[in-house]
């Protein structure tokens, strides 16, 4: 090959000679022709292997890129999800290089249109908003019990969940606030050196009870025993237990059953409607005692299956039903259920009094209650031998009490406005004066006279 690149290099030359081409153009040519040889030798001289490979191989060995992209796709673990939250590890974490904490999604704007009963309503539940204000992105659609839509635990892809998730070390108790005193989400969605800051099952119920609903909806539970490691399940328990012997909450009975199979939903049948914010605890399914393994919320009764928020594994905080936390691959059996404090109101109650002029209760005086934004009137009913009648379940906002004064009676103000807040642990009181208007004010001053007479005497 060499020695016909050669005799074609002296056949150019003699070209050129014998047509006189100039100088400079005598340089180009030759310039050209060696390049062009040089390349082709490079060519014919290189190993067959690599020819054959497309050229990634540098020296028997995968380039740089290729070896990076390689190890991405291999090395890259299949996530498993499950339901219900495994143990807090006690492995060190690994010493990866630290990475930008990732921004999360802003808190949803807090809802105070409250008005609760055991069925569950999509925009009307402190409970879920909870869950939304960590992130968390719901939808009607959620409430479907088709499928594994969302009664099983692959919900990852489906862009509801926060950027929490399980937290791995136990560094974030629930109780955490920022700068504003709200519920420090960024802290619990930040990840340091390969360790995940989030949340478990047992601080997220911190997080609801005594940062949530204190710092965000305004209502005050500061009276509540509260657990002695608010990381752990079982100290939950004990805490709630508390809570009953107190008095403010009480155990709800129930049967549970699953055919004795991890495969099988579990039916709970409640011998009462479960009140929204009951805690639901479980223990492990091959292991069930009095020791509790995991914790919930009560969110409400949907297309017949009871929801709770809770945190489930990778998934951090989310909304699941109970009936299929008895499901791999850490099955769940039903352990108590303890319903919410009955000294804690999670919707305005109203109380009306109405008395006389003289401070005396007035008795079947009607009452009725009228919302302002909507122009909705309820009835509140007729006050007691008290002068007393008492109405809950409504929603924050404006209201006007309306009293339909006695006959024979005049009132200043038979219609009141009130803000119903959650001030005074959410019990909003109005008081109504009558006074006779068949009393005439000449015997009522000659009544007084005679009395200061005899006191006198």
């Amino acid at each position: 090959m060499k020695s016909k690149l050669t005799t074609a290099f002296y056949t150019v030359v003699a070209f050129i000679a014998s047509h006189k081409i100039t100088t400079a153009i005598v340089l180009a040519v030759v310039a050209a022709l060696t390049a062009t040889a040089i390349i082709i030798s490079s060519i014919l001289s290189a190993p067959a292997d690599v020819l054959s490979s497309g050229g990634n191989k540098i020296n028997g060995t995968v380039s740089d890129t290729t070896a990076s992209q390689a190890e991405s796709v291999t090395s890259e673990p299949q996530e498993v999800v499950s339901s219900e939250e495994t143990p807090i590890s006690s492995e060190t974490p690994s010493s990866k290089p630290e990475t930008p904490a990732p921004q999360p999604s802003k808190p949803a704007t807090p809802n105070t249109d409250y008005n609760y009963n055991s069925n569950m309503s999509y925009d009307n539940n402190v409970f879920l908003d909870a869950l939304k204000y960590t992130g968390y992105k719901t939808d009607p659609a959620m409430w479907g019990s088709y499928g594994n839509y969302v009664l099983c635990s692959q919900k990852r892809g489906r862009g509801w969940l926060s950027e929490i998730t399980y937290d791995n070390s136990g560094s974030a108790t629930g109780y955490e606030t920022n700068a504003q005193g709200l519920p420090d989400i960024h802290y619990f969605t930040y990840r340091s050196n390969g360790s995940k800051r989030g949340l478990v099952c047992a601080s997220y119920v911190a997080y609801v009870y005594f940062n949530y609903l204190p710092n965000v909806a305004g209502i005050d539970t500061s009276m509540l025993p509260k657990a002695g490691d608010p990381v752990l399940a079982n100290e939950w328990y004990i805490a709630a237990k508390k809570w009953v012997d107190l008095g403010y909450s009480r155990y709800i009975n129930y049967t549970a059953n699953d055919g004795g199979s991890i495969y099988q939903d579990l039916k709970i049948t409640p011998e009462e409607e479960i009140p929204i914010g009951s805690l639901i605890f479980l223990c492990d399914w091959y292991n069930r005692t009095n020791w509790s393994t995991h914790v919930s919320i009560y969110a409400g009764k949907v297309n017949g299956y009871h929801w709770v928020t809770h945190v489930g594994n990778e998934n951090g905080p989310e909304l699941c039903a109970i009936e299929r936390m008895n499901r791999l691959p850490h099955p769940q059996w039903m352990l108590a259920i303890i319903t919410p404090p009955s000294n804690i109101r999670f919707s305005p109650a109203v109380e009306v009094t109405v008395k006389d002029e003289n401070g005396k209760p007035m008795k079947d005086v009607e009452i009725s209650v009228k919302r302002i934004s909507n122009g909705v009137v309820t009835n509140l009913g007729k006050t007691d031998a008290n002068g007393k009648v008492n109405g809950e379940g409504f929603s924050y906002g404006e209201y006007e009490i309306i009293q339909k004064t006695p006959s024979g009676y005049t009132c200043a103000h038979s219609t009141q406005k009130v803000s119903l807040t959650t001030k005074n642990n959410s019990l909003n009181a109005v008081t109504f004066t009558n006074k006779n208007e068949d009393k005439k004010p000449a015997e009522s001053s000659k009544e007084d006279v005679s009395d200061n007479s005899e006191l006198s005497n």
